[in-house]
């Protein structure tokens, strides 16, 4: 039997949180690790966008026996050898908890998606995320857990197959964290998307369906 799920981190869409300050990554991680238990399933291949990539990340260090392979799409290694964005979107990550859920999504929209992405798209992804969005208080939690989390050095023991996808238009995780990855593992692929920013699954859709079928088919 195939077992498939799309976990959202605590405090986000169905899943509820009691009010913590800090939704730490390594408790993230321990989550991953609930849901497995709750499946009846001993591991999984991990595939984690941006901060869910951290959060693989991290699962793989403390439960290497539970991961098959990581795919890693814009994300990094954390704090401080991260290559970090330029102070106005570092600037608004903070100010967003702030604003409308609506006006954070269009604020963000110049340094997370590409310049050729259509209207049509944002919009349609606009939608799934307001239905899905943390409340303020969630998503300063989460966003809190970053600051001083770092898995770079714990990396090199890492023998997991593990792809990494990154957009070379992305402003809030630059790419060349996706290099620094790929320098850290042993078994890793690089792929790099000359045409996508940090929301690469919506900028080029089939280039990133692609690329994890084959990482799939590669190591399932």
């Amino acid at each position: 039997m195939l077992f498939r799920s799309l976990i959202d981190n605590r405090g986000s869409g169905q899943t509820r949180a009691p009010l913590f300050v800090v939704h730490r990554v390594s408790a993230m991680a321990d989550d991953i690790g609930a849901v497995l238990d709750a499946a009846g399933e001993e591991s999984a291949h991990l595939i984690g966008f941006s901060m869910g990539g951290m959060i693989s990340q991290q699962f793989a260090v403390d439960h290497p026996g539970r991961v098959r392979s990581m795919a890693l799409l814009g994300t990094h290694c954390g704090v401080p050898w991260a290559i970090q964005a330029e102070p106005p979107v570092r600037r608004l990550l903070f100010e967003k908890a702030r604003m409308s859920p609506e006006e954070s999504l269009r604020a963000m929209r110049p340094f997370t998606y590409a310049e050729q992405t259509p209207d049509r798209l944002f919009e349609e992804d606009a939608v799934v995320r307001l239905a899905n969005m943390p409340s303020p208080r969630n998503y300063q939690a989460q966003l809190h857990a970053l600051i001083y989390w770092s898995v770079y050095l714990q990396l090199p023991r890492l023998n997991q197959p593990t792809l990494i996808v990154h957009g070379l238009q992305d402003q809030l995780i630059p790419p060349a964290n996706g290099r620094m990855l790929a320098s850290r593992l042993k078994q890793v692929s690089l792929v790099e998307l000359p045409a996508a920013s940090h929301w690469l699954m919506t900028d080029c859709n089939a280039a990133c369906l692609d690329a994890l079928g084959e990482h799939l088919h590669r190591h399932r």
